[in-house]
């Protein structure tokens, strides 16, 4: 009497397994197809943002900059205003600049570094096939 008691126990558990197995899969093929998305729409709103930080940035700077020029340059005595402003942009200019020169240079000795590594590891993995070959 007892082998019959432990038959249908075990059924729910296993369809209870079972159940919990497919609602697993179901996730994880959600979760895949949901990545799957966000990567499909990652660069269109990458791509959005950065130009609406560039959009911004440029009309609000031509809106201070133009009516300040305008005015330094057509007010008697603003040419100081004028010039000061320019030697601003120049230096911000070069500023930059000089941040993406350094970046490059940066980019330039890490992959230098990769290659040095990756020549080092094809010398180690010759002398050790030659230590195996003998």
């Amino acid at each position: 009497m007892s082998a019959d008691n432990a038959q249908p126990a075990s059924d729910p558990l296993k369809s209870v397994a079972t159940a919990m197995a497919t609602a697993a899969e179901a996730v994880r093929d959600g979760a895949t197809d949901a990545a799957a998305k966000v990567q499909q729409v990652l660069p269109a709103a990458s791509r959005f943002v950065s130009r609406f930080v560039y959009s911004s940035c440029y009309f609000v700077s031509y809106g201070v900059v133009f009516p300040t020029m305008f005015v330094a340059n057509y007010v008697p005595g603003g040419a100081p205003i004028a010039t000061g402003l320019l030697d601003g942009a120049n230096a911000a200019n070069d500023l930059i600049k000089d941040m993406q020169h350094k970046a490059v240079q940066r980019k330039a000795a890490k992959a230098e570094a990769l290659a040095a590594a990756d020549e080092f590891n094809s010398i180690v993995d010759e002398g050790v096939e030659a230590l195996d070959g003998v």
